[in-house]
């Protein structure tokens, strides 16, 4: 399979050919804000290099960010022309994911970083387990002071790195940290490949149409402006639906249970299903505290990882949507009507699932585990997607499924929809409605719970 690989998160581009894996050509220039102008000659450039025509093409990849905003917005869309015009798979990586996976070392959190206009620092924390790369900390924006506060153990540091930087490093954290990296060599666009190439052939390409790419603040856009000359503002919505995921929009629940058994088997660790179902919808670690194993709390965050990674695996080879979901979720994004997903889940699953049922673009806001402090029953899941979608909590409509999700909506304040089937209808009767089914549902029963 050739693969073709774009790399345009940074001032530094670089574009990158695979062949079964096997590098067969590579290049990158300080591209700066010509991305527009010089990206397509310089691929043009490395497949004449290689012997290559476009039209050999097998596969695209492309870095999603985070990073610069014109660069992500030229490589995308030049990587979406031509996924779309040679009707070939596109598979969009993260970039910090890409950096990470040419660095890492076994037995070190990884920590790849990349500098923004801003001043701040992009940045995220990876673990090698077996040989494949987990997330530990999902993408953020920090200060660099901020940065040695966030390391909590020996840590490799890679990707965008500068002497100040390499400095206060080895100041603050002395042997705790790790740097590999040159400002002279970030050419990642061969680990992009890499990335890409695996998830194609695992059937977790993207939906040409779909991919986005991955901002972690909004760009600055200047506001259109009316007759009068100042700033127009835009009309609020008048209501938003936030959606709670397993068992609402997809039926995961027995693909949770296989990843845990699948986890804890190779420790000689029995996972009821019993179990399973009285512990649906809280927090994985509250899972695992349950089961009172007498593990450390590093030990559960690493087969926490491992059954997500599993549950992953086990999504992408194929998950339905539940009877009525992926119908509604269309009708509300025609209406404009702003949605959100709020989920006990791992960011990196809620995307996988969406993904996977090429729904990914209806939504404004997810809003996953990483991004709580309390799970439900507490509200703060549901507050924060209200605060994400910029809309008042009691114009908000939650639809769920289990009853822990029935309190925090309650709680937040908002309006509830319950689906029976994780729970019975008389577990969930604090819901304003409870349907079997959201084929049952539509735009005029959700206004009518506002009115």
């Amino acid at each position: 399979m050739l693969i073709l690989a774009i790399d345009t998160s940074s001032a530094f581009t670089s574009v990158a050919l695979t062949l079964n894996g096997a590098l067969i050509g590579e290049t990158g220039w300080e591209c700066k804000q010509n991305h527009s102008v010089e990206l397509l000659a310089g691929i043009e450039c490395l497949l004449g290099k290689a012997g290559c025509t476009v039209k050999q093409i097998d596969g695209i990849g492309v870095a999603t960010g985070p990073g610069s905003f014109n660069g992500l917005r030229a490589g995308l869309a030049t990587a979406k022309g031509l996924a779309f015009s040679l009707d070939i798979p596109i598979a969009g990586i993260p970039s910090l994911e890409a950096i990470a996976m040419g660095s890492g070392i076994a037995g070190l959190h990884i920590a790849p970083l990349l500098k923004t206009g801003s001043g701040q620092i992009a940045m995220a924390i990876y673990e090698l387990v077996d040989r494949k790369l987990v997330m530990v900390r999902p993408p953020a924006l920090i200060s660099p002071d901020e940065l040695p506060r966030r390391v909590k153990r020996k840590t490799l540091f890679c990707g965008d790195i500068d002497n100040p930087i390499i400095d206060q490093l080895r100041s603050k954290l002395a042997e705790k940290a790790v740097v590999t990296g040159s400002p002279l060599n970030r050419s990642y666009a061969r680990y992009v490949a890499q990335l890409a190439e695996g998830r194609i052939i695992s059937a977790r390409a993207d939906d040409v149409a779909a991919i986005e790419p991955l901002y972690l603040k909004k760009p600055h856009i200047t506001q259109p402006r009316n007759r009068t000359g100042t700033a127009a503002s835009p009309k609020p919505a008048h209501f938003a639906v936030i959606w709670d995921m397993d068992g609402v929009i997809v039926d995961s629940a027995l693909l949770h249970i296989q990843a845990w058994q699948d986890t804890f088997r190779p420790l000689g660790i029995n996972f009821p299903s019993e179990y399973f179902w009285s512990t649906f919808g809280i927090k994985n670690d509250a899972i695992i505290s349950g089961l009172d194993l007498g593990i450390s709390k590093h030990e559960a965050s690493r087969i926490i990882r491992s059954k997500e990674q599993r549950f992953r695996e086990l999504a992408a080879e194929g998950i339905k949507p539940l009877p009525g979901a992926i119908e509604l979720i269309q009708t509300l994004k025609r209406r404009r009507v702003p949605m959100a997903v709020a989920s006990s889940a791992p960011e990196e699953n809620i995307r996988t699932i969406l993904g996977a049922l090429k729904i990914r673009q209806f939504f404004k806001a997810i809003i996953g585990e990483e991004q709580v402090s309390i799970g439900k029953p507490d509200p703060e899941v549901f507050l924060k997607a209200a605060d994400a979608l910029d809309i008042q909590p009691d114009r908000c409509i939650v639809i769920e499924d289990a009853v822990p999700g029935v309190q925090a909506a309650k709680r937040a304040g908002m309006k509830v929809i319950a689906v029976t089937g994780t729970a019975g209808a008389g577990d969930l009767a604090r819901a304003d409605m409870v349907v079997s089914s959201l084929v049952k549902v539509n735009v005029e029963n959700l206004l009518g719970l506002l009115t």
